[in-house]
């Protein structure tokens, strides 16, 4: 089979592809965080809420997951935009072959999110639709995180494409790719870790030490579970990407040797009881993590596509708005989460 026959043609970039590569990378970061923050804190809520343990911690994250998660959607935006300009004709096939799937994930994130406040305004009376709200929520974005797992491995596979001729109802899954399935645990895993860190940065500022042990046993205990599921996906790339993460792309070996480090770091600092240092650790651990998925993508590519390739129209107004419209928004969700968080601690302080 010719796959550049499968392959459209690509479109034209209004500046140079490294300033859009790298804000790919940075808004990804950053909703990534939020994503982690939003599913894990679902997890650890959901458990305490049937184990009966940490109730107050778990009321506490619940108050917070409908403003994560709008920070999450939000921040999710850019990054996906940034995909579909340096590799649409990559994303808007493998969305094409699995549109039916794809376009459920907004009605999915919908009854999420609105599962979100339905259990957050129940959570004190223990009754009604409180904790089942929940399970749908976490649900609904477990689900939403597997469709996207499904379409960027999609995406890279143009040898999957010609499903097309035995699916073309817009109903083709990835499920036979061997890098999904440890992607998509990776990711999950990641989210309880991250949010367990959180509780632990919270009970410190709350002086819960119950809090900040309960958190860290979430962290450290998934982040040692992270360790076999990393090795499970680094060995389920194709042979060609392996090896350049084996030592013959010095960026990529470096980029997943400090990852890995800095992420063993972070997990001593747990381990020793140091949840500010484990935090310390955590940023430039997932930032290293996803530059990691940013050459993984562009490897996997390499023998059919590069963004380098892309030609430009030279039109740089487009690059220079959203930049300073990034930075005139990140300066005002810092505005809205500082005053959130003095009202959150005022409203903790009244009812202790």
């Amino acid at each position: 089979m010719d796959l550049a026959r499968l392959i459209p043609a690509a479109e034209a970039i209004p500046s140079p592809w490294g300033w859009l590569e790298a804000l790919l990378l940075v808004t990804f970061i950053l909703h990534a965080l939020f994503m982690n923050l939003t599913v894990g804190s679902a997890l650890i809520a959901l458990a305490a809420r049937f184990t009966g343990r940490q109730r107050e911690l778990a009321r506490e994250l619940a108050h917070r997951l409908p403003t994560t998660l709008a920070l999450q959607i939000n921040l999710g935006v850019a990054p996906l935009l940034f995909v579909q300009v340096l590799y649409g004709q990559f994303l808007y096939t493998s969305s094409v072959l699995m549109a039916g799937w794809w376009l459920s994930a907004i009605l999915a994130v919908i009854l999420g999110y609105y599962g979100l406040y339905v259990h957050d305004a129940g959570f004190e009376s223990g009754r009604g639709l409180s904790r089942p709200a929940l399970v749908l929520s976490l649900g609904c974005l477990l689900y939403t995180g597997f469709l996207l797992s499904n379409n960027m491995t999609l995406m890279l596979r143009p040898e999957a494409w010609a499903a097309y001729a035995t699916t073309p109802g817009g109903s083709f899954l990835n499920l036979s790719d061997p890098t999904l399935w440890p992607r998509y645990a990776h990711m999950i895993l990641a989210a309880p870790a991250v949010a367990g860190l959180y509780a632990a940065l919270l009970g410190g500022a709350r002086r819960r030490l119950d809090w900040v042990e309960h958190g860290l046993k979430w962290f450290t205990r998934l982040t040692m579970v992270q360790i076999p599921v990393g090795l499970w996906l680094l060995l389920a790339l194709p042979r060609p990407v392996l090896l350049a993460f084996m030592g013959r792309d010095a960026l990529a070996t470096a980029l997943l040797a400090a990852g890995t480090l800095l992420g063993l770091a972070a997990l001593w600092a747990g381990l020793r009881k140091n949840a500010g240092a484990a935090a310390w650790l955590l940023v430039p651990t997932v930032t290293l993590m996803a530059a990691t998925r940013a050459q993984v993508r562009g490897l996997t590519l390499a023998p059919h596509f590069s963004p380098a390739s892309l030609p430009q129209t030279g039109d740089h107004s487009p690059l220079a708005m959203f930049a300073l419209s990034l930075l005139v928004g990140l300066a005002a969700i810092a505005f809205m989460l500082k005053t959130y968080a003095k009202s959150a601690g005022a409203k903790a302080a009244g009812r202790g």
